[in-house]
């Protein structure tokens, strides 16, 4: 009970804290009290790791804090420019408006403010060495001040979350405080350790004791985190287990301070390489040059790789290799591959789309495109996103059909960017109807409905949607926890929303109907914003769709679902039938050999023979009279006509002197069914296909269309309109009147 106590009053002292950097490293608690004066600073805490100097300040209350960051961010101290951040602010990307430039060990922030603030307005700077990050005002100006010293061959380069100097990291260890001294990260993890964390913990066991092992999977592999007893051992540790070899894998084990970043004087980074060329065969192949610091293909791409030698003098050899000698598939032998090996002088820029990707680029495409398979095909997909994660397809299903349709297909691919963008997991699905109509209806009466507490975005299958650049906005640097539900709730005060999309956790997408109040939107200063986050114009046209039917990837894994079960078309379908009757029927053939030859029905056999219902219905339509009438009379030849559209057709075996929907053995055994499928209670007389509701609702053997919202053949409730209404309302959930 205590422990949680401390954790809620440590979540809300958060807010209340304020680190503050680019301190001299012999700053004094007086001196940053004397400095924050103005404010109520109850506690102050100073950290020194390596030549960097911050400090954490608590405030009385959150209100205080932010007065304080309003008022000091960028204020001069000691002729040093501080830097500022509120502690519970996550950083999850660099604006856009930033570039990077290598520095030697002795420039200063103020040194790198002074020689570009003539250049771009500077709104801040940040050293990590060998690294200066300049914040300009606006992605404008810092497009065209990189033009312009590019020209004086001044070298700068642009910021991309996608290169090996993790600026990310880089970013979070300048701004904030190194919250958890005691952890040790491994990357380039051996399979076993990812699949046993037992193993994991047995192999570094030796290290020192640990609190807590926990193994996190992330787009760029998995990465295993120890929390030791102490930030002592924790350093200890990572010294110990950096660049050892467990299971054939080359483990990088750094310290929470540690960032990942070459010493450029001494590295060279490969590129040409092939996906399944490990860091190992690297490693072993380049130690003949010079000692290695290390070997990095994370976030380096399927091509490339990073080598950090310990002396600079095994650069210049390095650089003279021209193949890599890798291990032949099934065998023993080697062969050499072909490379590329260039000197690592600065920021690494890489293109992690692959080959085939970016020529389809080129060519405006976004995919290979593949037609969906031919049983789809003749189907008609409506597109539905923000599903909940944990909807069952069997409730997706009867939800989608409760107004109708007749659902065939499900399908929804495994996208886990998609699935984890939002707090709780969603997912998109494609859902194929039998016809043209039900899709369409489906699309108005579902766009914008609530299903399981999330509201659902519903378009059409194959026909590209997509947001009208004119009058929406994009959200970046959002947190995590923004849903589309706060940010409709957050925006709706400036006017009507079209759509509302958050594509991943940190970027979201929202449509206005008219374009003043997106003009509006766009102007808000940052104290105006009902959301912490940053709002930039749509320049282009953005598919409101994650995935598209046509996309090789998804239209070779919907094949190979229905090439491993073909009769997953027939069993994705509606508990009932639903919609009218199809517009083409198929030409009659006459009925089975063995109409009428089923057996005798007054001993109890079933029924529900499909083959027997279908040829029911096709002597229903042929005859143009009623065939429960003539049924009932116990008749041989019930339709009474010169033209009998099968003359030889033998009714007496198994039909004679009985009614069905009379006595004992009628459908349901109803005793009020006489003469009739399904008739009413109170009108015995009364001869219709799908009858009185009430009366069906029980009815096992009731397949001709009655009961629920709609007969399909005719007759039946009166109010079917009415119920579909009801039953619309009532399963629909949420605000009606709600749009997106």
């Amino acid at each position: 009970m205590a422990s949680a106590e401390n954790t809620v009053n440590k979540a809300a002292d958060n807010g209340k804290k304020l680190n503050v950097g680019n301190l001299p490293n012999d700053v004094t608690e007086d001196e940053l009290r004397e400095h924050f004066k103005d404010f109520t600073v109850e506690n102050v805490e100073i950290f020194h790791y390596l030549k960097y100097t911050l400090a954490l300040l608590l405030f009385k209350d959150k209100d205080t804090a932010t007065k304080a960051l309003k008022e000091k961010e960028g204020s001069m101290f000691r002729n040093r420019r501080l830097r500022m951040h509120i502690e519970y602010i996550a950083i999850w990307n660099i604006k856009k408006n930033v570039f990077v430039t290598v520095v030697d060990d002795n420039t200063t922030e103020e040194q790198v403010y002074d020689k570009y603030k003539d250049v771009t307005e500077i709104t801040g700077v940040l050293v990590f060495h060998p690294l200066a990050y300049v914040s300009c005002k606006t992605q404008e100006q810092k497009e065209t001040a990189m033009k312009e010293l590019n020209s004086e061959e001044v070298t700068v380069y642009d910021v991309t979350g996608h290169d090996q100097n993790h600026h990310i990291e880089i970013w979070r260890a300048a701004k904030l405080f190194f919250r958890n001294m005691n952890r040790v990260s491994l990357i380039n993890l051996p399979e076993s350790w990812v699949s046993n964390q037992e193993e994991l913990k047995k192999a570094v066991a030796h290290t020192g004791t640990t609190t807590e092992v926990k193994v996190i999977n992330n787009s760029h592999g998995a990465v295993a985190q120890l929390f030791y007893e102490n930030e002592e051992t924790a350093k200890k540790a990572a010294l110990e287990l950096n660049q050892k070899i467990f299971d054939g894998k080359r483990i990088h084990a750094l310290h929470v301070t540690a960032a990942l970043i070459p010493n450029y004087e001494t590295s060279v980074y490969l590129t040409s390489l092939e996906k399944a060329t490990s860091e190992e065969t690297i490693y072993d192949h380049f130690k003949q040059f010079g000692d290695i610091e290390f070997v990095s293909r994370r976030k380096c791409a399927d091509e490339h790789a990073v080598i950090c030698f310990k002396d600079a003098s095994a650069v210049e050899k390095a650089l003279e290799c021209k193949t890599l000698p890798v291990p032949k598939a099934d065998s023993d032998k080697t062969e050499d591959r072909a490379i590329t090996v260039k000197k690592y002088n600065g920021p690494l820029i890489i293109d992690l789309k692959p080959s085939h990707v970016k020529k389809l680029l080129e060519d405006g495409e976004e995919s290979k495109m593949r037609p969906p398979p031919l049983p789809l095909a003749k189907l008609w997909p409506i597109y539905v996103s923000n599903l909940p994660y944990t909807a069952d397809k069997r409730d997706i299903r009867d939800y989608f059909s409760s107004v109708g349709g007749h659902i065939k297909f499900i399908f929804s691919p495994n996208i886990p960017a998609y699935k984890t963008s939002q707090t709780s997991m969603v997912m998109a699905a494609l859902i194929y109807y039998a016809r043209r109509e039900q899709a369409t209806d489906a699309i108005k009466a579902f766009n914008g409905k609530h299903f399981q507490n999330r509201c659902l975005h519903v378009f059409p299958g194959r026909k590209d949607t997509y947001f009208n650049p004119e009058t929406s906005v994009r959200l970046v640097r959002l947190t995590i926890g923004v849903t589309e539900e706060k940010l409709f709730e957050k925006f709706r005060k400036f006017g009507f929303i079209e759509c509302v999309v958050k594509r991943n956790r940190n970027t979201a997408l929202i449509e206005f109907r008219d374009k003043e109040v997106c003009d509006k939107v766009l102007q808000l200063s940052d104290s105006e914003k009902p959301v912490r986050c940053g709002i930039e114009p749509l320049t282009t046209k953005v598919n409101r769709k994650i995935f598209k039917e046509n996309d090789e990837k998804i239209s070779l894994a919907m094949q190979d679902i229905i090439d491993k079960n073909p009769a997953v078309l027939e069993n994705v379908q509606s508990t009932r039938f639903s919609g009218p009757p199809p517009l083409k029927r198929g030409r009659f053939n006459g009925p089975d050999p063995n109409f009428g030859n089923r057996g005798d029905f007054n001993n109890g056999n079933d029924f529900s023979n499909p083959q027997v219902i279908q040829d029911l219905l096709r002597l229903a339509f042929i005859s143009g009279k009623n065939l429960g009438e003539g049924i009932a009379s116990g008749n041989n030849n019930p339709f009474n006509s010169s033209d009998s559209p099968l003359s030889g057709l033998n009714l007496s075996n198994g039909f004679s002197g009985r009614s069905f929907g009379g006595g004992s053995n009628s459908f349901g055994n109803n005793p009020g069914n006489r003469g009739n499928f399904g008739g009413n209670l109170n009108n015995p007389g009364q001869r219709n296909f799908g009858g009185n509701q009430q009366q069906n609702r029980n009815n096992p053997g009731n397949a001709f269309g009655g009961g629920s919202n709609q007969n399909k053949f005719g007759g039946g409730n009166s109010n079917n309109q009415q119920n579909r209404n009801q039953n619309q309302n009532r399963q629909g959930g949420g605000n009606m009147n709600r749009r997106f």
